[in-house]
């Protein structure tokens, strides 16, 4: 299959079907994909970043595969996992010639109708700076994991001839589910403890910041939205996340336009027309106060190693006092 390029336009956003079709396999159930290989040779159709409406868990059982989550490079070896989270910036640049491994989508939906009980549900949401989406697997857990994994494979594929496929589908899939959240309460052990109103608010806030943050850049559109005081906003998210909301608006804005600017088919002006800023004047004087850098100058230093959002200047911890006020 040839690599997919798409050609002067902002992060594009990936539904799970479109993610199925350009992978060329076929739909499974609505709202889960399961997929195990075995030494299979593995070429990369998606070289471009895109955003999925999904949960993505991918283990890797044999070789490896290297992808970058909001510009943050990941390697995916043997006896490892990643769970990417909805909203999440994905772009996969390679992989070893042959892979084995075990993929598994599902969408909130079907968390919900599996029956997953409410609490256990953080375990998929924000709720600290430390929380690692990339984990190292224990010898036990993978052995356990890849036995569930191709326990769900197989009913879904035989699902025609049993009567009662869509039970035993879910009650594999619950299985699966209460796994890896043992897995993460065993390598995050902040998720054992019961979410506070702040760990939700700061939740609740990523999701309307994926969704809103080309045409909203303000902490206090940000604050409406949840009800509370843009103040206490920016110290909730700060005592969660170790930023404030306004740092975290900062870095999404500007980890996309670095996406934007990393593709030489993008101008300046179309990735300012991209995020929705009034003009170029504007989107520049933004970039350079938050990196130090012009785009051009950004274009011309960075072009083979992109800055992290980490990597930001000193001026992208500080807010002008109106957001907060």
């Amino acid at each position: 299959m040839e690599p997919v390029k798409i050609e002067n336009q902002a992060v594009r956003n990936h539904t799970f079907s479109e993610l199925l079709i350009i992978l060329g396999q076929t739909r499974q159930l609505d709202g889960l994909q399961v997929s195990v290989t075995e030494n299979e040779r593995k070429a990369i159709p998606i070289f471009y970043p895109f955003r999925v409406d999904q949960y993505f868990f991918f283990m890797v059982t044999a070789g490896e595969l290297s992808l970058k989550l909001n510009l943050v490079s990941h390697v995916i070896r043997e006896g490892e996992f990643v769970l990417i989270e909805p909203g999440t910036i994905c772009q996969f640049t390679g992989s070893s010639e042959f892979i084995s491994s075990a993929c598994l989508s599902f969408s909130n939906d079907f968390l919900l109708k599996a029956g997953i009980y409410q609490k256990y549900l953080s375990a998929f949401k924000l709720l600290g700076p430390n929380l690692s989406m990339h984990v190292v697997l224990e010898r036990e857990e993978v052995a356990l994991l890849s036995g569930i994994f191709k326990m769900l494979y197989a009913n879904i594929a035989t699902r025609e001839k049993n009567e009662f496929s869509q039970e035993i589908i879910q009650h594999n899939f619950s299985m699966v589910i209460y796994e890896l959240i043992n897995v993460f309460y065993h390598h995050n052990q902040e998720l054992k403890s019961k979410p506070t109103r702040k760990q939700d608010i700061t939740a609740r806030f990523m999701k309307l910041l994926i969704k809103h943050y080309r045409e909203e850049r303000s902490v206090q559109f940000y604050a409406g939205q949840l009800a509370i005081t843009p103040r206490y906003l920016t110290q909730t998210v700060k005592e969660v996340a170790g930023k404030t909301a306004g740092d975290l608006i900062d870095e999404m804005v500007i980890t996309e336009a670095m996406i934007l600017l990393n593709d030489p088919d993008n101008s300046v002006g179309q990735a300012a027309g991209l995020l929705q800023f009034s003009d170029q004047f504007f989107f520049s004087k933004f970039f350079k106060n938050k990196t130090g850098l012009t785009p051009s100058e950004y274009r011309k230093s960075k072009q083979h190693t992109p800055m992290m959002p980490e990597e930001l200047s000193v001026h992208s911890q500080e807010r002008v006092l109106s957001d907060i006020t």
